[in-house]
């Protein structure tokens, strides 16, 4: 019997150093990235490599920026496929709501080793360490930038952060002032649809939002038939930011969303929630910051005859920057975190037992930048320190290192240690539900204990000329303890999650963007990639660890951005992705263009083609049915008045 982990989509298929967004005249706001040649650009500030910000060109690791101006260029309409922008991502959609993402291997369709967050706030879940991304929506006008920071971040961003992390920064309410509204439909977008409007009071900027989409149905591979998929939602937000005092600001934000998705030969699911954020930071001398966050997330999500979970998050969060003279750049926090749920266990097929349960997680981090010459050599140390209700105390801590050996230059390295703590699916699944059945078929223990990574990093980054700059980073990782399914003592017995595989996996990524003239940028990255998973000393997978990855060896994307006479826009965005080996997809070349015009200030319309090259193809096979990623076109209009 084969049992692959990705049951649980059977069922359904802070950044605390957050800093003000640059006002709209300054050159580094968004919508006016497209006319900055490659030096500026390489000058942007990130927040996710070291919890302060810091330029792009000297951060000491792996990353890539989406821009907000490249996710308007790119024509997206989700934030999967605006992941896609990034060269070190594999992001495929699986069916009509469902999308498995990763950074450098072990991508499923219940992936549980990526950290996202969305303007501070935690988005994956409790309940199998991965992400809902049908449900993860946002105002994509509003989104500031998306840093992707392929590698293990477990050391600031706690445990999950093993093999990358994906935070997504929203623009501040000062720099959203007016309406916005925008709507398209074609013949995959059924329709969406958007309208912001941003305001101010005195020193107190706001904005709120209404969004709606409806996505048709995919097809079944090799048979053309829909699978009844298709998928709609409606979201709502706000978001305020205060100047308290010239050293204060209080930023308070929020969604609610409800929605629902097909299911082939089943009632359709549903699914709602909310969150709010309240975050204060307080600028200190020197530098340094005070930043107090928390927030509350509620989830629902109802597949009727199967399952049913009702899920309440609270987090709370002390973050503290300071500067001991020159040599010293410390940031310290401590968190805390309860998440708790009721499950419904609504059918024979499987359960979550028991029914009702609160995960803890508390701890804190610190990491100091010791610039031991200035300008020149910079080494990093720190560690995060977590306790948790599955797996108990964990220790993740990292070295790094920034070396500018010349002008231009970088040479970054980095050796770190990562967990993947236990959840829900890891110590309370079983399958069939023992109340309807014999648990003949799948049974946890509470002795599942967390996943281990040793990963190894060694980076360049270089900009020979003005108008080309060079990206590359290799790694290797080593993991132990890694998720089995092993078979019980006697025939008859059911399977049970153990520890028992190891895995392994190196490769390199490359990113090159050169701009050979004003109006015409070129963007190329490749990623290389092998993974290993199998049987560890003792181990009896029955699936020999292909459950818990299936990766393509290469990857490469080309995106070509012209501005051309009459304020009309050209984007088109290849995308290679090379086969999967278990269960075996083929590989595809794909192209998506965007024809863009702007027929008078504020105006913008656009037609925008997804997946050209072919008529359909899959992107993720699953164990027993698959589908099809079709061609689409989609027409679109923003206005901004």
């Amino acid at each position: 019997m084969v049992l692959r982990l990705g049951i649980l989509f059977s069922l359904s298929p802070l950044a605390l150093a957050q800093t003000a967004a640059p006002h709209l005249d300054s050159p580094f706001h968004p919508r006016n990235l497209k006319k900055l040649p490659i030096e500026q650009l390489a000058e942007l500030e990130i927040v996710s490599v070291s919890r302060r910000p810091e330029r792009l060109s000297l951060a000491p690791s792996a990353i890539d920026v989406i821009t907000s101006e490249e996710i308007r260029r790119s024509g997206v309409t989700n934030l999967p496929d605006a992941l896609r922008l990034a060269a070190g991502l594999h992001v495929a959609q699986i069916d009509g709501h469902t999308w498995a993402v990763s950074a450098r291997g072990f991508n499923t369709s219940a992936g549980n080793k990526m950290q996202v967050l969305m303007d501070g706030r935690s988005l994956y879940t409790p309940l199998f360490s991965g992400v809902f991304w049908d449900v993860q929506q946002t105002f994509l006008p509003d989104v500031e930038q998306i840093e992707v920071v392929p590698g293990p971040g477990g050391t600031l961003w706690g445990a999950n952060a093993v093999n990358g992390v994906i935070n997504i920064r929203s623009k501040s309410a000062k720099d959203t002032q007016g309406f916005l509204l925008y709507g398209g439909a074609g013949n995959q977008e059924r329709g969406f649809g958007g309208l912001r409007y941003g305001g101010k009071v005195g020193n107190t900027f706001y904005r709120a939002y209404v969004m709606h989409r409806s996505r048709d149905d995919l097809t079944f591979e090799n048979t053309g038939l829909d699978s009844k998929d298709d998928f709609t939602n409606s979201q709502a937000g706000a978001r305020i930011d205060s100047q308290l005092s010239p050293d204060d600001l209080l930023t308070l934000q929020g969604d609610i969303y409800t929605g629902g998705f097909g299911q082939f030969g089943a009632s359709e699911a549903e699914v709602a929630g909310g969150n709010v954020i309240a975050r204060w930071t307080r600028d200190l001398r020197d530098d340094g910051n005070l930043i107090l966050q928390a927030y509350y997330d509620r989830t629902h999500r109802l597949l009727p005859g199967v399952f049913e979970e009702d899920r309440n998050t609270y987090d709370v969060e002390l973050q503290h920057r300071l500067k001991l003279g020159t040599t010293h750049d410390i940031v310290w926090g401590l968190n805390y975190r309860a998440s708790e749920d009721r499950v419904g266990n609504l059918g024979p097929s499987l359960a979550f037992l028991p029914e009702h349960e609160t995960v803890h997680l508390a701890g804190g981090y610190i990491q100091d930048d010791i610039h031991l010459i200035p300008n020149r050599l910079t080494v990093t140390l720190g560690s995060k320190f977590e306790h948790n209700s599955f797996s108990g105390f964990e220790v993740q801590p990292t070295a790094r290192f920034a070396l500018i050996p010349g002008h231009l230059q970088t040479i970054w390295g980095a050796i770190s240690r990562a967990v993947r703590t236990p959840t829900r699916i890891d110590q309370d699944l079983f399958a069939p539900n023992p109340r309807f059945l014999p648990a003949t078929g799948l049974r946890t223990t509470n002795d599942f204990d967390s996943e281990k990574l040793i990963a190894y990093e060694l980076g360049y980054r270089i900009r020979p000329v003005g108008n080309l700059s060079i990206d590359l980073a290799l790694f290797y990782n080593d993991y132990d303890d890694v998720r089995s399914v092993e078979p019980g003592d006697s025939a008859g017995d059911p399977l049970v999650l153990e520890n028992r595989n190891v895995a392994s996996a190196y490769g390199a990524e490359l990113k090159v963007k050169w701009q050979p003239t004003r109006w015409w940028e070129l963007d190329l990255g490749y990623k290389a990639m092998s993974v290993n998973i199998h049987r560890g000393p003792g181990g009896r997978d029955v699936n020999n660890g292909s459950g818990e990855g299936n990766d393509p060896n290469h990857m490469f994307v080309l995106r070509s951005s012209m501005d051309l006479p009459g304020n009309v826009e050209l984007d088109v965005f290849l995308r290679y992705v090379d086969r999967l080996p278990q269960p075996q997809t083929p590989a595809y070349l794909t192209a998506d263009v965007r024809l863009g015009w702007t027929p008078r200030e504020g105006l913008e319309l656009a037609i925008v083609g997804r997946n050209l090259l072919d008529d359909n193809h899959p992107e993720f096979r699953g164990a027993a049915v698959s589908r099809e990623v079709p061609r689409s076109v989609y027409g679109m209009i923003t206005w901004r008045f």
